[in-house]
């Protein structure tokens, strides 16, 4: 996952040296920000990352173990020019193959899910350049599986719920496509992905 790590840092240091470049714009007029009350903005993203996944990936030394990091799809609506409410999606799942006692082939994983509603407040907004701050809270479910003799699949009994805090740029090449990146706590420490706006 080296890769995915230098793209999640390439892509935040653009969105920084946006920031940079843009920031005369921001006293331009309301009309001319690229996000405004009523936009709705869709963010697909990928996000690194997930620490179960690392852990079990250091401390098995195995190749065969596959960690996805986060995946995960966010939708706000704008409710004025400065604040969005929305919704957050993640997906993250760990998984390797083992030998069992008898020779065979076993396969056991971690998977976690996270909804979240979300507030952000967006600053800064200029005609290409979006950043926010996000608060957000909702449900967590954790998930182990085993196809193994002893295995099968259970929900463990943990606090089930999930927040988010960070911060946060949209950078639109087009009046209706362009790319996203966050840092945060709760989730993934960095995400990085497209983003849509109508």
């Amino acid at each position: 996952m080296k890769i995915s790590k230098t793209i999640l840092i390439a892509i935040m240091a653009t969105m920084i040296i946006s920031i940079n470049s843009f920031a005369q714009k921001t006293g331009a007029a309301n009309s001319g920000n690229c996000v405004q009350q009523g936009t709705i903005i869709i963010d697909g993203f990928y996000g690194y990352p997930y620490f179960w996944g690392a852990l079990i990936k250091n401390l098995s030394g195995s190749s065969n173990v596959h960690n996805l990091n986060h995946i995960g799809g966010k939708v706000e609506y704008m409710v004025s020019d400065k604040i969005g409410m929305g919704a957050v999606f993640t997906y993250a799942n760990v998984n390797g193959d083992y030998q069992d006692s008898s020779g065979f082939m076993k396969r056991a994983g971690i998977k976690k899910i996270r909804i979240l509603g979300t507030m952000n407040f967006h600053f800064a907004t200029t005609t290409s350049v979006d950043p926010y701050f996000i608060i957000g809270a909702g449900y967590k479910q954790t998930s182990w599986f085993d196809t193994g003799s002893n295995g099968g699949s259970w929900v463990p009994k943990l606090m089930p719920v999930a927040i988010r805090v960070g911060v946060g740029v949209h950078y639109y090449f087009t009046d209706f496509m362009g790319i996203n990146a966050e840092v945060g706590i709760g989730g993934p420490i960095m995400q990085g992905g497209l983003s849509f706006k109508f």
